[in-house]
């Protein structure tokens, strides 16, 4: 019988039961150190001898996965390559809160970013943002501008910050030179006290889940809406600290009104999963994880119901689909700040 017409036979046979699968494996493991075994002290050249049963035990292996009914479902939190099993057999997290644990689990093992003297905590973003414009007889018009954002935050007291923006690519009406505007820097300078670099703003919050949910709360009240809104924003600036977003993502566990949505992408075109949460305005706020390593990759805004947006020159009617949003793209520590353009604008760092 060869190899096709042994599993051909193998999955017309009934399921074991758990004793016999487990004698087969037992008998299958002791019958392979056998012949292991006996091939052991046989010269090299009697090679073709030895093949048939290496073909025997590797099919042998596969009768006996099959037989026993083993399926792998452990997920690993450091993610796997594209093409081992693991990735291929792994099942994904069956709601939000089994995958706010997991993204939990992936920040804890995470080093929080602490920079030293001299040093500044560089995070570059890409954000999705929208444009709105008049045609000629006065009507809005949308159109979605991709940015490219970037920030330097000094670890020393009365160093400048800076903050860069530039424009990538636009698809919709507006002429170029409305969204065009070239590197846009603004640079923070010294205002007499310390300021507060994210680093070191969340620095000060504690990294137990109850201790950050009642720091939360304590600001908000316990509106699951309004809690979630808070986190939101202070797991965005927590890419520098994972070791509190950790406990923010246990924190987000236990909020009613959370949804898993199964496949979706970041603005960055990155393929994730997503924590949702309706926010009551036709609109649906998600937290985008990736799909192997569990790890924050930014968060998106989808209109879920065409609205009306009033503005300034007047109103739009958004559509169904529409997304903004912002993608983590790098977080590290560099020594200096990039050469500043000429035309940057000048604030004061926030006390």
């Amino acid at each position: 019988m060869d190899e096709l017409k042994l599993i051909e036979a193998v999955f017309a046979e009934p399921d074991p039961t758990p004793q016999a699968a487990a004698a087969g494996r037992d008998r299958f493991l002791r019958q392979a150190q056998q012949a292991q075994a006996s091939q052991a002290g046989r010269p090299r050249r009697r090679w073709a001898r030895a093949l048939p049963a290496r073909r025997v035990v590797l099919v042998g292996a596969m009768a006996v996965t099959l037989t026993a009914g083993i399926l792998v479902t452990e997920v690993g939190l450091g993610g796997s390559a594209p093409h081992t099993p693991a990735n291929l057999l792994a099942a994904p997290p069956a709601d939000a809160r089994a995958l706010l644990t997991l993204a939990a689990r992936a920040a804890a093992d995470q080093s929080d970013t602490v920079p030293s003297r001299g040093q500044y905590v560089h995070t570059k973003t890409l954000a999705q943002q929208s444009l709105y414009t008049k045609d000629k007889s006065g009507a809005m018009q949308y159109t979605k501008v991709l940015v490219n954002e970037e920030r330097w935050e000094a670890a020393d007291v009365g160093k400048p910050w800076l903050s860069r923006r530039q424009a990538l690519s636009a698809t919709g009406p507006a002429p170029r030179n409305f969204w065009d505007r070239g590197t846009e820097d603004i640079l923070y300078e010294s205002s007499g006290c310390p300021g507060r670099p994210a680093y070191a703003r969340l620095g000060a919050w504690p990294t137990d889940p109850a201790q950050v949910r009642a720091k939360i709360v304590a600001d908000t009240g316990e509106a699951p809406l309004r809690i979630w809104s808070s986190l939101k924003s202070l797991i965005r600036e927590s890419v520098v600290r994972p070791s509190l977003g950790a406990a923010l993502y246990r924190v987000a566990a236990g909020l009613d009104g959370i949804a898993l949505i199964g496949d979706t992408v970041d603005v960055s075109g990155r393929p994730g999963l997503a924590v949702a949460m309706d926010e009551g305005d036709g609109t649906r706020s998600e937290l985008i994880f990736d799909r192997r390593t569990y790890q924050y990759l930014g968060e998106r805004t989808v209109v879920t119901k065409a609205k009306t947006v009033k503005l300034p020159e007047g109103e739009y009617t958004e559509k169904t689909g529409a997304v903004n949003g912002v993608a983590v793209l790098a977080v590290d520590l560099v020594p200096s700040l990039p050469e500043v353009s000429p035309k940057a604008s000048r604030m004061k760092i926030p006390c």
